[in-house]
């Protein structure tokens, strides 16, 4: 049965980029959101109070929808969610969403026309009802993002400081002054919205106090105040310097022969942070080296948060809540601290509830892992993508190339591996980021820091090239990612589709011969 009808996930970037993109190679899509907004992690009920980009504003784009260039360097999260509103107005994505409806089940479909059962409870705004519905899909992308489920620990005491008029609350529920304003705070973790949060309630909480296992190197928007942090994380070039489990080229001689030079510049960038920062000071010195916590998790030092650590007036307890108190929290080294409200910046969780199970424990391991060959599928899960599983530091890119390439595997226009083999790579690669990267807690989603890598991997796979030449491949190796110039790679993609279409033709046409008839028609393909 030929796929024609597409089930996505999630209106997030990635299920808006795989709309778009499977929408335009003829596709009929319907996707399912549970928020009454588009825009995932950016939809407004999800997100805190004074959150920004972490990435500057040109390297956190689409590639073919630029954000307006009056956004500032590091957008506000209202600027990005008009820029994906913007984006999905622009290619016609909305009227293809449903929002307000939640998937409940994903069940596989057997017999002559397989395909995917899906279930969804609709939310009625007119009598506020919840609805339920089933519809039938040739094929599903998952696209629900790995910031889908706050994670917040399990305290005891929890209920009896709620009872007692305190707050707990995750970071995605900070979304006002109010929470915060007079009172006794305590934030939980050393993550981007954790330090977010805090540098952000000094000028507003009586008391600010950060709970925090363990330190993490956090860089500057400017290194020294001078180099934007997007020509030092974002190059070819920085990511040279951290050993893929594939070595080729300079990057081999760079982590055989060169590790001197290699130890020399991650210790030059970790003395500059520590005088930037001045994190000997301040007792925020990492335990880890930079070299090894390059990952996900990595994250951009909120403007003054080390500024107002030196003055004191962010309070550090480097431990954990043991439990809640009737008046705040009692840490694990036995000390007390009073609060009103308790903010857990401790990240999210993963998981897949309305796959059917058998699927399910394919997918996921015991620890939470995700196995997928390219972060993309699994051989054993037939008709099914993840889009937004290959998690990067511009996340746009690496899930809009994702989507193309699941394009071309639906069109079974790739020349995958065996099943075997696709087995033996994605649990490869898995256990190398698991003894290699320990403290890389992507649960198999997160393709940082080797971003670079993933992308041109996908794009190999789909037989186009991703390099320029010459002089133009040193300025690609030394600057930022620039998500437009990728446009050339899907050009090219089109290019190779229509010439083996082409070719085919001719090739029939001169078995027939009916040559010249066919070879004088032209061949359409969805316009970009």
């Amino acid at each position: 049965m030929t796929i024609q009808h597409i089930c996505i996930i999630g209106a997030g970037i990635s299920g808006l980029v795989a709309a778009k993109t499977f929408i335009e190679e003829g596709y009929k899509v319907t996707v399912f959101e549970k928020q009454q907004r588009l825009g995932g992690v950016w939809e407004v009920s999800r997100t805190y109070v004074g959150l920004t980009t972490q990435n500057p504003r040109d390297t956190y784009a689409f590639s073919d929808y630029p954000m307006p260039a009056s956004y500032p360097e590091w957008p506000t999260a209202e600027q990005m969610r008009n820029y994906l509103e913007s984006y999905a107005q622009n290619f016609g994505l909305v009227e293809k969403i449903r929002f307000q409806t939640e998937v409940t089940q994903v069940k596989r479909k057997t017999g002559v026309q397989p395909g995917w059962v899906v279930n969804v409870n609709c939310h009625n705004d007119s009598n506020g009802e919840i609805e339920q519905e089933q519809h039938e899909f040739d094929f599903v992308l998952v696209c629900n993002g790995l910031f889908n489920i706050p994670k917040i620990p399990l305290v005891p005491g929890k209920e009896e400081f709620i009872a007692s008029g305190g707050q707990v609350l995750h970071s995605t529920e900070f979304n006002d002054n109010c929470q915060i304003e007079g009172k006794r705070v305590i934030i939980v973790g050393f993550g981007r919205s954790a330090t977010d949060i805090t540098a952000y309630a000094v000028a507003l909480a009586k008391e600010c106090t950060l709970v925090f296992r363990q330190s993490l190197w956090k860089v500057p928007k400017f290194f020294l105040g001078l180099v934007n942090i997007k020509y030092i994380l974002l190059t070819r070039f920085s990511e040279a310097w951290l050993p893929y489990r594939q070595l080729r080229g300079m990057q081999k001689v760079l982590h055989t022969f060169g590790k001197p030079i290699v130890w020399a510049f991650w210790k030059t960038n970790e003395i500059l942070l520590r005088l930037q920062f001045r994190l000997d000071a301040s007792g925020m010195l990492p335990d880890k080296p930079m070299s090894q916590s390059v990952n996900c998790s990595s994250a951009i030092a909120p403007e003054n948060f080390y500024k107002y650590l030196y003055a004191g007036k962010i309070k550090t307890k480097k431990t954990i809540i043991a439990r809640f108190c009737n008046d705040g929290v009692e840490l694990a080294n036995g000390e007390r601290l009073q609060a009103d409200v308790v903010i857990f910046g401790t990240g999210f969780r993963q998981d897949v509830p309305f796959l059917e199970e058998k699927y399910r424990q394919l997918l996921i391991d015991d620890r939470g892992y995700f196995h997928l060959y390219r972060n993309l599928i699994h051989p054993d899960i037939p008709r099914i993508g993840f889009v937004g599983y290959n998690s990067s530091f511009f996340t746009q890119l690496t899930s809009e190339v994702g989507a193309w390439w699941l394009a071309e595997y639906v069109k079974g226009n790739l020349a995958l591996p065996s099943r075997s083999e696709m087995i033996s790579v994605m649990e490869t690669e898995l256990h190398w980021r698991q003894t290699q990267w320990p403290q890389d807690r992507g649960n198999g989603g997160c393709v940082s820091p080797f971003n670079f890598h993933h992308l041109e991997q996908l794009i190999e796979d789909m037989g186009v090239k991703s390099h320029q030449k010459g002089w133009q491949r040193i300025a690609e190796v030394m600057m930022p990612v620039n998500p437009s110039t990728y446009q050339n790679i899907r050009q090219e993609l089109r290019g190779k589709r229509l010439s083996s279409v082409n070719d085919a033709e001719n090739s029939d046409s001169l078995e027939t011969g009916v040559a010249e008839g066919l070879t004088n028609q032209k061949i359409s393909l969805p316009n970009s």
